[in-house]
Parts: structure tokens; C-alpha cells; sequence
């Protein structure tokens, strides 16, 4: 089984759960899987692949260890580093970082 079928899993029962410290335990253990999913994706200091289970955190994190600014809105992120054009990055597309500068990347 993987993260993400455990995560969904875990959020199962803590909505079939009827005591709450049962349903609170479940859900926690959920989202500590969607957040080592996360971190798992932010591994690679090179690139991050934004998805719809990212935590935005972790995007955020990924962006200012390059020294960009990033700022999460409806459909995705926006990037800016000084006075360079804004970068704008949404759910499937891939951060890459070249050792100057983030590029976006189309996943086919």
C-alpha cells in the first residue's frame, strides 16, 4: 500500500469513527502521511513537482532555499526573485532549479 492509499485510508476511518479522540488520531495519522508525501517530493534540491496533495508549505520552503519568494494562490504559486519577471507554476508542472535561476517544466 502506498502514502497516498494509507492517507486516504486513515481519512476514511476518521469519518466512519464515531468517538472523537478515535476520529482525531485517524485523521492526524492521515495527514502525517499527505506531509511525508510532501517532503518526499522536496527531496531532490533540484526540482519539486507540485501537486494537488503538496503541502504548501514545502513548496514554499523549496523556493526560498533558492531565493525566490513565493506566494500561494488559487490555481497554483507565483514566484519572484528581485526585479526578474514573476514565475506563476500550477499543480502538475515541475520547479526546476539549474543552479541559477527556477524554470518551469510541463509534465507530458
Amino acid at each position: 500500500m502506498t502514502l497516498a492509499e494509507l492517507a486516504a485510508e486513515y481519512e476514511t476511518e476518521s469519518q466512519r469513527a464515531i468517538r472523537t479522540d478515535t476520529r482525531a488520531t485517524a485523521h492526524n495519522t492521515a495527514e502525517l502521511f499527505r506531509r511525508m508525501l510532501s517532503n518526499r517530493d522536496a527531496a531532490n534540491p533540484n526540482r519539486i513537482t507540485i501537486r494537488y496533495r503538496t503541502h504548501l508549505d514545502v513548496v514554499l520552503r523549496w523556493c526560498r532555499q533558492h531565493g525566490y519568494r513565493a506566494t500561494a494562490a488559487v490555481g497554483g504559486f507565483t514566484l519572484q526573485r528581485g526585479h526578474e519577471p514573476a514565475l506563476v507554476a500550477q499543480p502538475d508542472q515541475t520547479l526546476v532549479w539549474d543552479g541559477q535561476r527556477i524554470t518551469i517544466e510541463e509534465q507530458p
